[in-house]
């Protein structure tokens, strides 16, 4: 289902966070209790204390990240109560004699069809990923829910096929690396990186080594390199942006970072894009709308049965969200599953069930809150505005099939809200 392993080190760096990072948001001194409760193992007294204050400040990103590693180890919990139900045992009706009772095949396969679907492992994780995409939706500061969204559903392994000699330079490289040898470890990843020029790790690792001493020419070039190999995943941009930095390119930073916009926009490459812009005396003008209701999707197993945990607030839907969600119904049957409009309708010029709900809404409500949404809408953006800078998992092929076939207009939209600042 996804990398175990990329959890426990996205849950140790949540845990770690909270415990290091100055509190200086009254909100994190409130957050340690529900981080005591996660390390003393009570999970379910710590998802209550932090849902409770999620209930009065929906944006805390914080909290939401907190939450989510709450709800990961009530997953890792819920592996030990899980029975593997499918063909393992069933229900049948007897007798005081021990004799099978005819005439209730009905109701007996309805039990052991339960019986079959009642898999507290996949309801758990239902739950941990429904945490993320709330997270994503209320708070624009959710970095690591966001993040981790990607890294589950959406990134690839690309060192599948490595080597035994370019794993063996690896292998040297990485424990120089761990003693802070960092000259040596370049050494053994260029090495694995020469014996095979498309080890992702290697090239990464090598510009890590580059970064570490200060070499940032060299760890430009490292994380160009992986960019250039594999220019669909997400980190060497993140890196070689932070390369920029230290270089003092600034407009490159920024126009890498809207190059990533055309790959993933989670909401820390969002950030990266304003602090790169703010470092080269310029401020991106586009503001984050939070949503109260999670996006519309066509068929809900098209997003792999995740709908399947709700938390009940997703039944109370308040204006203007009404019109929004109202949508779904009027335009559906024009749609493919992905939400990707394919038969000809008089109800939008869009082709994304995203922006047509988006437009639903702000026909029907004059809220405050959809302020800024109004104004891209006037200016023509309100197709960039909803796919990419409001960007949610859940209507990630809507993003993909509008940024392949719009990339220009994507780089466009931001260069236009990309001001200098005053």
């Amino acid at each position: 289902m996804f990398n175990v392993s990329r959890v426990f080190v996205f849950l140790c760096l949540t845990i770690l966070s909270f415990g290091a990072a100055a509190q200086s948001n009254p909100l994190d001194k409130m957050l340690v209790k529900g981080q005591e409760l996660l390390n003393d193992g009570k999970f379910d007294d710590a998802e209550k204390y932090v849902v409770g204050l999620l209930k009065t400040n929906p944006d805390y990103g914080d909290g939401w990240d907190l939450l989510a590693a709450i709800t990961y180890k009530q997953y890792e919990q819920s592996k030990a109560l899980s029975i593997s139900l499918s063909g393992g045992f069933s229900v049948e009706a007897k007798d005081e004699n021990g004799k099978k009772v005819k005439g209730a095949d009905s109701l007996l396969k309805s039990v052991n069809d339960f019986l079959k679907d009642f898999n507290p492992k996949k309801k758990a994780y239902n739950k941990f990923l429904y945490t993320m995409r709330k997270a994503t939706c209320s708070s624009r500061e959710a970095y690591q829910s966001s993040v981790f969204i990607r890294t589950m559903n959406v990134d690839v392994e690309v060192d599948s096929n490595v080597s035994k000699k370019a794993l063996k330079y690896f292998s040297e490289a990485e424990a120089e690396f761990a003693n802070k040898n960092y000259n040596n470890a370049a050494t053994l990843y260029k090495r694995a990186c020469e014996e095979q020029p498309d080890f992702y790790k290697a090239h990464m690792y090598l510009g890590d080594c580059y970064y570490a001493t200060k070499n940032y020419t060299d760890a430009i070039i490292s994380f160009k390199a992986a960019r250039d190999k594999f220019p669909f995943l997400l980190e060497p941009r993140k890196y070689l942006i932070d390369a920029y930095g230290k270089t003092y390119l600034y407009d490159k930073c920024v126009d890498e970072a809207v190059q990533t916009m055309l790959i993933y926009p989670d909401l820390s490459m969002l950030q990266k894009l304003e602090d790169a812009a703010y470092m080269d005396h310029r401020k991106v003008d586009i503001k984050w709308t939070p949503r109260a209701v999670l996006p519309n999707v066509v068929e809900k197993k098209g997003l792999h049965d995740i709908n399947s945990y709700t938390d009940g607030d997703d039944t109370v839907v308040l204006a203007p969200w009404i019109a929004y969600t109202a949508a779904l119904e009027k335009i559906s049957s024009f749609c493919d599953t992905n939400g990707i409009v394919i038969k000809p309708t008089g109800l939008t010029r869009s082709k994304y069930l995203e922006v047509y709900s988006w437009e639903e809404m702000l026909k029907n409500s004059i809220d405050p809150a959809l302020d800024e949404a109004r104004r891209m809408q006037k200016l023509g953006y309100l197709d960039c505005y909803v796919l990419v800078s409001c960007f949610h998992y859940d209507f990630y092929n809507q993003y993909r099939d509008f940024v392949t076939n719009n990339k220009d207009r994507v780089v466009a939209y931001f260069k236009t809200f990309t001001k200098t600042r005053q």
